[in-house]
């Protein structure tokens, strides 16, 4: 009798050309072309029509056809979480190794925004904190907790779509 993959292992399986979409999303994103921004939007919709298939793929080939909500919810997490960790990959050496002045740029221009707003004594540290915040691997560590907290919150509609409890006239 062949065992059923357990939800982690299919979650990672999967989560492998999730990541993969998440990456070259997030390659196109920073080109600053108008049709280019245009197709990361239509890639996060597709992100999200994947999402709801390999969770039925999921549903009706690794777990016999039935979902609860709460398994369904828990597999859209750990998705979004494996592809995450490849994005977040793909995102550091992007900023360390293919782009480093990215984050550099990114900090001048919200040091530059932030000269609009009057600022305290106590808060003359926040070019330090934001220089922090804005390290290739902080930044990186930063959107594999968003992207997994997006995963989550998808999750709480999506699961309500794919859950299927079993027919009380099956055995």
């Amino acid at each position: 009798m062949e065992q059923q993959p357990t939800l982690f292992k299919s979650a990672m399986k999967y989560g492998i050309p999730m990541g993969i979409i998440f990456s070259i999303n997030f390659i196109l994103a920073t080109f600053k072309s108008p049709i280019v921004n245009f197709l990361t939007y239509f890639i996060m919709f597709i992100c999200i029509y994947l999402t709801y298939r390999i969770t039925c793929k999921y549903r009706d080939e690794h777990n016999n056809g039935e979902l609860s909500y709460g398994k369904g919810w828990s597999f859209i997490v750990l998705l979004y979480f494996f592809a995450a960790i490849i994005s977040s990959v793909v995102k550091y050496i992007y900023f360390q190794f293919i782009n480093p002045e990215y984050l550099s740029e990114l900090l001048n221009q919200t040091l530059l925004l932030l000269e609009e707003f009057p600022v305290n004594e106590q808060d003359l540290n926040i070019n330090e904190n934001l220089e922090n915040l804005l390290s290739p691997i902080s930044y990186s560590l930063q959107y594999l907790w968003i992207n997994t907290m997006l995963g989550a919150l998808l999750g709480l509609i999506m699961a309500a779509f794919t859950k299927k409890e079993k027919s009380i006239f099956e055995e």
